[in-house]
């Protein structure tokens, strides 16, 4: 799909719904991928007579990032996009990770969202970054959930996360903005090889081969995730006793012959349905230790989860802990 006003437009109208006059923030870095999505976006808002806001983080990753920062609010001042800094807290830059990074990100932006009534949040991922993604979890070992890697639509702590680049590639977003000359900051970052992503991503860009190997099993993971998911709830539908506010229970002997990972899958639906308004990650292998935990009666309390996983003869119970 060529990158371009219309088609994005396009793919946004069929796969985004919202209220009329929607209210949207965008998440933006001040590099190519946010800049040529805060502009298109910009333009979308005003034919649905909606709102906007660019909301710039200075993470304090870089001793330049206020100054990276400044840049970029200058440069949507200039273009006339209401925009707003978020500055991380340094107490919240310890190790310096791009994990640690994420986790601030996406923690300023939805608290700022949540307090000023804005449901919907985009961010500027794009084909690339998902493929990358994708690559990253098959090295650590993810089941096919991880390997699916990060949907166009998904709610973080309340707030719809909408990333409406993950169908362009990287070089489609650069010379989008060549062709209507988009100024953009370029990220040291993303040739340091300490970071995994970084080591990922040269070695696809340098092997053909590989990248070619790499997009095919990707995109075969794509298109098998949906029936993956067909298949868990009528799963579900089998082996399910009871379902009730207060507790779910399930068939232990049908439960326990399936495959791990399909268990695995199963379990943390059960275990998040009574957290289901809230951004909860749950380790596949502390789930697996509780699977092993099963196959004799007992009770295993989730303080984090505020439930409790039993399991009495033929009968696993997830409850809600009331205490």
């Amino acid at each position: 799909m060529v990158f371009n006003l219309p088609n994005f437009y396009k793919d946004l109208n069929k796969k985004f719904l919202h209220e009329n006059k929607p209210q949207i923030a965008v998440g933006v870095s001040g590099g190519p991928d946010s800049i040529a999505l805060v502009f298109l976006l910009n333009k979308w808002i005003s034919k649905h007579k909606g709102s906007i806001i660019a909301l710039i983080i200075d993470h304090k990753m870089r001793t330049s990032s206020k100054k990276d920062s400044l840049i970029t609010k200058k440069y949507l001042d200039k273009n006339k996009i209401k925009n707003k800094i978020l500055n991380v807290k340094l107490k919240k830059v310890k190790n310096k990770s791009i994990s640690e990074a994420r986790h601030n990100r996406f923690e300023i932006l939805t608290k700022y969202c949540k307090k000023n009534n804005i449901f919907h949040l985009f961010l500027g991922h794009h084909f690339d970054d998902n493929l990358e993604t994708y690559m990253i979890r098959k090295i650590a070992g993810s089941n096919l959930t991880g390997l699916n890697s990060m949907n166009y639509i998904n709610s973080i702590n309340e707030i719809q996360i909408i990333r409406p680049l993950l169908n362009f590639k990287k070089s489609q977003i650069l010379k989008f903005n060549f062709k209507n000359k988009l100024k953009y900051l370029s990220d040291p970052s993303n040739d340091n090889i300490k970071y995994t992503r970084v080591i990922v991503r040269k070695f696809l860009s340098s092997n053909k081969q590989m990248y070619r190997e790499a997009l095919s099993d990707f995109l075969l993971v794509r298109k098998n995730y949906f029936f993956y998911n067909k298949m868990i709830f009528q799963i579900l539908h089998l082996i399910i006793i009871e379902n009730s506010n207060k507790q779910i229970i399930i068939n232990a002997k049908l439960y326990l012959r399936l495959e791990i990972d399909i268990k695995i899958k199963i379990l943390t639906i059960l275990m998040l349905f009574f957290n289901k308004h809230q951004s909860i990650f749950i380790r596949s292998k502390k789930i697996e230790k509780i699977i092993k935990n099963l196959n004799k009666n007992i009770n295993i309390p989730i303080k984090s989860l505020n439930i409790n996983v039993s399991r009495y003869n033929y009968e696993i119970s997830i409850n809600r802990n009331y205490s």
